[in-house]
């Protein structure tokens, strides 16, 4: 940055001796000193200030994305799913397919008909076992 060697240093003591005074010139520093001192202090709290800010605008943040986790996490049903692609899949399989060609529209007893497969609702758990008939029940 800036190169300043020792005859700079001793030019501008020379010039600082010679405008300020000798008498004046170590009050001038001190000052000069004090200076530096609170403009470094002022650099310092700006920039602490600065990353404070940057810190909580990260915190925010990674406390936005767990509160979607979080919510995530509660919406999530597993037997809810299950059922709802089951409900699909028995959808998909009992409409009717397209057919690729339609016969005359205008003509109703050439129309054509898709009938849909039959599908047997399952049955429950006691229908598959077999009860034992008693005398009294056949009569």
């Amino acid at each position: 940055m800036f190169d300043i060697g020792w005859t700079e240093l001793l030019v501008i003591a020379c010039i600082a001796i010679i405008v300020v005074g000798p008498k004046d010139l170590p009050r001038m520093l001190r000052s000069l000193g004090q200076n530096l001192g609170k403009m470094r202090r002022m650099s310092r709290e700006f920039q602490s200030t600065f990353n404070e800010a940057l810190r909580e605008a990260e915190q925010q943040a990674d406390i936005a994305d767990m509160k979607k986790q979080v919510e995530e996490a509660a919406n999530f049903n597993p037997l809810g799913d299950l059922k709802k692609s089951i409900e699909e899949d028995a959808v998909k399989k009992t409409t009717p397919a397209k057919p690729k060609e339609k016969a005359e529209t205008n003509s109703t007893s050439e129309s054509e008909e898709v009938e849909a497969p039959a599908v047997s609702p399952p049955k429950p758990a006691a229908a598959d076992k077999e009860t034992p008939v008693t005398e009294e029940a056949k009569a």
